[in-house]
């Protein structure tokens, strides 16, 4: 059975289904996203769905909160994580060593730069990410905040290298279950669902959240990328379409409560970006000019230290603009100058 470990956490318990142990983190309240969800998954050995952000005394919160369900960190055997942002995987190597023996950590290679050595020297920053900006035409002195946030963001995880590389239609399995891993890039290029067909429970990552649209980054890492064609909200729409002819009956969200009625979500998220879209032509129709310029046509608030996100939601839905030959870049700048067609 599932077991809900959400103590004074406002969100519905899981649904009891399958040797699946659910385990929600409560986040700061200053975030949209309520809690950082992870999973224990079967009889034990357990694999562990992704592992939270490094916290303080977050470590020894999931280890209660795994006692509860009857497990121990030595009775991890696997940790596969849906992608590589921090707050996903930040705890690995801290729970790598509180097991006590030797624990794979599994990802899709097209995240591993995320939680890379070379990243973490970085500052979690790269010159494409400068580029970005300064063709966006943020000022200066916003520039320097998404950096610090970014800062900020490097203290929440410990970089690992030795990563074994999943792909799309490999399964996990051990004592009570089985993982198939569904590849759905969007939120980013390795996003991976994990789906239980026995349950019909899909682990979803960021990919799906119930109370908010997950947001399709725009890419920073093309050079660490298989391929630099990628865009992310193309691929996220056909994420989506894939997860739609699968037999789900309950997602469970790596933030938030769980869905239970994943078409309608869909729906509502393919909505959102056509508006976004809408909204973004008919702000260019008024006016041509930078991205940076746009976000308050977009965004009736942007909360301190998300102007970086704000960008990325105009950047990503700007790109679809283009291939849809519904707008197009005027001036290479910088800043960069776009219209509407």
């Amino acid at each position: 059975m599932t077991t809900a470990i959400t103590p004074n956490i406002p969100i519905r318990p899981f649904p009891e289904t399958g040797n699946i142990h659910a385990i929600a983190i409560p986040l700061p309240a200053d975030t949209q996203l309520i809690t950082a969800n992870l999973f224990a998954v079967g009889s034990g050995p357990i694999t562990l769905i992704d592992t939270g952000p490094k916290f303080p005394g977050l470590l020894e919160f999931v280890g209660k909160r795994l006692n509860a369900a009857g497990f121990e960190f030595k009775d991890i055997e696997r940790i596969v994580a849906t992608h590589g942002h921090v707050d996903h995987i930040g705890l690995a190597a801290q729970i790598r060593h509180a097991a006590g023996h030797p624990v794979d950590i599994f990802m899709h290679a097209e995240d591993f730069y995320l939680i890379s050595t070379e990243n973490y020297r970085e500052d979690m920053w790269n010159k494409r990410a400068d580029m970005l900006l300064n063709l966006a035409g943020m000022p200066a002195d916003e520039v320097e905040k998404v950096k610090q946030r970014f800062r900020f963001f490097k203290s929440l995880y410990d970089p690992t290298d030795d990563i074994i590389f999943l792909e799309d239609g490999d399964v996990f399995s051990g004592n009570g279950f089985d993982l198939r891993v569904i590849h759905t890039p969007g939120h980013t290029a390795g996003s991976v669902c994990l789906y239980a067909e026995s349950e019909k429970v899909l682990f979803s990552g960021d990919t799906m959240i119930k109370h908010i649209t997950p947001n399709p980054l725009v890419e920073m890492n093309k050079a660490s990328r298989q391929t630099n064609k990628y865009q992310s909200l193309p691929s996220f729409i056909g994420s989506l379409d894939k997860l739609s002819r699968e037999d789900i009956r309950w997602v469970f969200c790596g933030h938030g409560e769980y869905i239970d009625d994943i078409h309608s979500v869909i729906a509502t998220y393919k909505s959102h970006h056509r508006q976004r879209m809408d909204l973004i032509w008919k702000a260019l129709k008024r006016k041509s000019r930078p991205l940076y310029q746009l976000i308050d046509d977009v965004f009736p608030v942007v909360p301190e230290g998300d102007t970086f996100l704000a960008i990325s939601e105009i950047a990503v839905h700007l790109e679809m603009l283009i291939n849809e030959n519904r707008a197009e870049l005027i001036d290479e700048g910088p800043p960069a100058l776009y219209r509407a067609l």
